[in-house]
């Protein structure tokens, strides 16, 4: 025995044999004695990463009244978990039986390419081969069911197989199945990182899912949080709504982190502030059991908030403006007589701007919608309804009430009379009149090169007629004749100068640019679009064109930025909604500073003009007169019938423009009521706006505040 010791090698023999005891005992005791217990201990402790959601940033008005806020709602998240195929196959047609039963909806995308009742390629594809042979090859990247995948029951047969989907299920069960299973093949299914299946679930849901939860592996709730608009129709169209991402926009967006599930901003400032109002979602990485349930949590990246937008908008006054609209609409309609007035005032708009600072204060379209039909369930009739009553094609004429379309931004219309402020200006500058000398004579009629032009008021004419006078009188005949003698070149430059043709640059996505009449724009691609030709330029276009009429086309906003211009002594500003946006700490993001372009043109000139526009409502003569008979504060304005070309059978288009005080101006108002019948009908929309801007009704504004975690009004 000791010469056994004495020899290494049988030492190092015996090492070895003692040491491979060991490990086979300590891989008996691991995967043996206590195999099924260290198992369940490393299922109870898998690694996960979940997403914490930002919430998006707040709107609110100038004083902070909420306009667009968020709510806690639940989503369903799954995680990879350890399950075969039909067990799995089994527990989703389970969770989607229960979203069923509780009118949940859930993810399923799959729709857009494969229906089953009856049986169809859904509008994703359908119609476009390239678009259809491009998701059929994500489908089958080895193209070894081309033949299958030729008609919607194959490409059903196809998935079934794909997804392994049992005999046992009926079609309509195994579509259900499929749906789910597609969102995990497209959206991506692992055990580290969490894919929601459904948002804003009900409370039935989770009480259902956490009290059945061991039927339910790898399937947890979490909390987010839900866009939730304040003020109805107010201010739909300032502010816009947010929906799902489409494909097209997902393409655009995910370069930039955008998740497929996401929303974003579709019109008004939800578009626009997009970049500000989306936060940055967070991260906690966490320990989970078999079923992914929380069992520790182990670091978190906290979910940085969206920033809030504070808009120029005043609530009050938007209301107010809405609400104007609307009364006098009903009350032109209800002045029909057939023969000027048809009753066919349907629409409107209005927009009041701070004339110094280029603040939009109210900016009102009518007929308005209300945001959150747009953010409601799939399953809320009532909401689904309303969306499809916003396009419906044959109820708003061709969409033209569509009451999705912001009047303000795109609504184009000839001025009418209310360019004749412009026409002075170009006269007055180009030296046509002057201080000293601006009287004209109307004997009823304008000749323009064989082109005659009839006074409008009088058969015999105004006679003699200064620019005061012919501002009050709104005179065709007088600008006609100036018009022309100052030339097209005169008024369009001016006219460009002014803003008119051109885009404001205002804070809202797709304003239109609108027209201003032109030798060029006859010469132009635009025309030829529009009506077949290209042709010269004629001095009856001129004469027109003086009055507002012929080929100019204007937005309300271009109109009183424009007239803004003229009351703040050529400052051209660029009008923005947006007061400032405000970071979640507090600090101030970005700004909007008074930002204009000097226009050169004289003081005297724009006073005597502004005399002009005094006239029209503070002399009994004034086209506006009988709307600012008792107002107490001096107001300059235009008032503006236009012409449509449809004149025998409807109504001319009413516009009116306005500031006020004259003598040192603050606010400047354009109202446009299509089918209006005149101008002066307009009128009361603009007092019913300054009653409430210089609060001379008494009523006391507003203290409405957004409370924390809750909209709580107080008044």
């Amino acid at each position: 025995m000791k010469e056994f010791f004495k020899d290494r090698y049988n030492l190092l023999a015996l090492f070895f044999i003692l040491f491979g005891a060991v490990i086979l005992v300590q891989l008996v005791n691991l995967q043996i004695i206590n195999g099924k217990r260290y198992d369940e201990e490393s299922q109870r402790k898998l690694p996960n990463i979940r997403r914490v959601s930002a919430p998006r940033g707040n709107i609110e008005d100038r004083y902070g009244v909420p306009l667009a806020v968020n709510r806690v709602g639940y989503t369903i998240q799954i995680i990879k978990t350890k399950m075969n195929n039909d067990d799995r196959n089994e527990m989703l047609l389970k969770l989607v039986n229960i979203f069923e039963k509780n009118n949940d909806n859930y993810d399923k995308s799959l729709e857009k390419y494969l229906k089953i009742k009856p049986f169809a390629f859904g509008s994703a594809i359908n119609g476009s081969s390239k678009k259809m042979e491009s998701w059929k090859k994500d489908m089958d990247p080895n193209k070894k069911n081309v033949d299958l995948m030729s008609t919607p029951e194959g490409t059903y047969q196809f998935l079934r197989k794909k997804f392994d989907i049992d005999k046992k299920y009926s079609v309509e069960d195994a579509y259900k199945i499929m749906c789910i299973r597609y969102e995990m093949l497209i959206r991506g299914f692992t055990s580290l990182t969490a894919l929601s299946l459904a948002k804003d679930v009900s409370r039935e849901t989770v009480a259902e899912l956490e009290e059945r939860h061991q039927e339910f592996p790898g399937i947890y709730t979490d909390v987010e949080t839900f866009r939730k608009y304040t003020m109805g129709e107010t201010a739909g169209h300032v502010i816009g709504f947010v929906r799902p991402m489409d494909e097209e926009e997902y393409e655009k967006l995910k370069e930039e982190g955008y998740r497929q599930d996401e929303i974003v901003g579709k019109l008004g400032i939800e578009a626009f502030a997009e970049p500000y109002l989306r936060g940055k979602d967070g991260q906690k990485k966490i320990e989970v059991d078999i079923a992914g349930r929380l069992t520790e949590e182990l670091e978190t990246n906290p979910a940085i908030p969206g920033s809030t937008v504070k808009l120029t908008l005043d609530m009050n006054l938007q209301k107010v403006a809405m609400e104007s609209i609307e009364r006098n609409l009903e009350k032109i309609r209800s002045q029909a007589d057939g023969k000027k007035n048809f009753g066919d005032a349907k629409t409107g708009s209005a927009v009041a701007m701070d004339v110094n600072t280029g603040e939009i204060l109210a900016m009102a379209s009518y007929p308005s919608y209300d945001p959150s039909n747009f953010i409601a369930k799939p399953e809320d009739k009532e909401a689904q309804k309303k969306i499809e009553e916003y396009y419906d094609v044959k109820k708003f004429e061709l969409a033209k009430l569509s009451p999705t379309m912001n009047r303000v931004i795109n609504g184009r219309y000839a001025p009418g009379s209310t360019f004749k402020p412009l026409t002075a200006i170009a006269a007055l500058e180009t030296g046509v009149i002057t201080k000293g000398y601006n009287t004209r004579y109307d004997p009823g009629y304008f000749d323009a090169d064989g082109w005659m032009f009839k006074c409008l008021e009088y058969k015999h004419g105004h006679g003699n007629l200064t620019l005061k006078r012919a501002m009050e009188t709104s005179c065709n005949i007088y600008f006609e004749q100036v018009g022309c003698e100052a030339g097209i070149d005169n008024i369009s430059k001016w006219g460009t100068m002014f803003g008119l043709g051109k885009r404001t640059g205002i804070d809202l996505k797709d304003e239109s640019k609108g027209v201003l009449a032109s030798r060029e724009y006859k010469k132009s691609d635009e025309f030829k679009r529009n009506y077949g030709r290209i042709e010269d330029w004629w001095k009856a276009d001129t004469a027109q064109a003086s009055i507002g009429q012929i080929y100019n086309l204007v937005t309300p906003l271009q109109l009183v930025n424009y007239i803004g211009a003229i009351a703040n002594g050529g400052k051209l500003m660029r009008p923005h909604l947006i007061k400032k946006v405000v970071k979640y700490d507090g600090s101030t993001v970005m700004e909007n500073k008074p930002d204009y372009t000097k226009i050169p043109v004289k003081k005297e000139n724009l006073d005597l003009v502004i005399e002009g526009m005094k006239a029209v409502t503070m002399q009994e003569g004034g086209t506006a007169v009988s709307a600012f008979r008792n107002f107490p504060i001096e107001v300059a304005g235009k008032t503006g019938t236009a012409e449509t070309g449809y004149e025998k059978t409807k109504s001319s288009n009413a516009l009116f423009v306005c500031f006020a005080p004259a003598d040192k101006p603050q606010i400047a108002i354009a109202v446009v009521v299509e089918n209006g019948a005149w101008g002066a009908n307009t009128a009361p929309i603009a007092v019913d706006i300054m009653t409430e801007y210089f609060n001379l009704s008494g009523s006391a504004r507003s203290d409405d505040k957004l409370k924390t975690n809750q909209i709580e009004f107080t008044r």
